[in-house]
């Protein structure tokens, strides 16, 4: 794996894959980028203080899922660490478009790529709601923390 394909990616969540996330073949399963994707948006949109219990507490305000691909490129098996790097390739008026990486972390070895839209989302009048004013500095904010890959 060239060092240039992670170029612009800064965040990343790490995880260890864990025996209930292999299958028979004694792989990552196929679902388990998924939920390494999904809890790295969640600690990413929480580092961004917009993905909070409060907030849809009090303003009924959250992000939801609205579309998601995944290209899977090399299997991962049990005890491999994992590193998931995810990086904002758009930020519209409601949604934000987001890119993934999974990477093995001791093979330097890219495990899948993925794309995901997120749209936030006014539970109470069940439609998207504009992304707040500040969003986009916060997420530069928040990448500018972790150093380029």
């Amino acid at each position: 794996m060239s060092a240039e394909f992670l170029d612009g990616f800064r965040f990343y969540s790490l995880v260890k894959v864990r025996f209930a996330e292999t299958d028979m073949n004694g792989h990552m399963s196929h679902v388990s980028p998924i939920i390494y994707m999904e809890q790295a948006r969640a600690e990413f949109m929480e580092s961004l203080d917009v993905f909070t219990p409060e907030l849809l507490i009090k303003e009924r305000k959250t992000f939801v899922l609205a579309g998601q691909s995944i290209d899977y490129k090399a299997q991962a098996y049990y005890n491999d660490r994992l590193r998931i790097y995810l990086r904002v390739s758009r930020i519209g008026s409601s949604s934000l478009d987001m890119e993934y990486a999974i990477v093995n972390e001791d093979k330097q070895l890219l495990c899948c790529t993925a794309r995901s839209t997120v749209v936030f989302f006014d539970a109470n009048m069940q439609k998207s709601t504009p992304l707040p004013d500040d969003l986009a500095e916060r997420i530069e904010e928040l990448e500018s923390k972790f150093a380029t890959v």
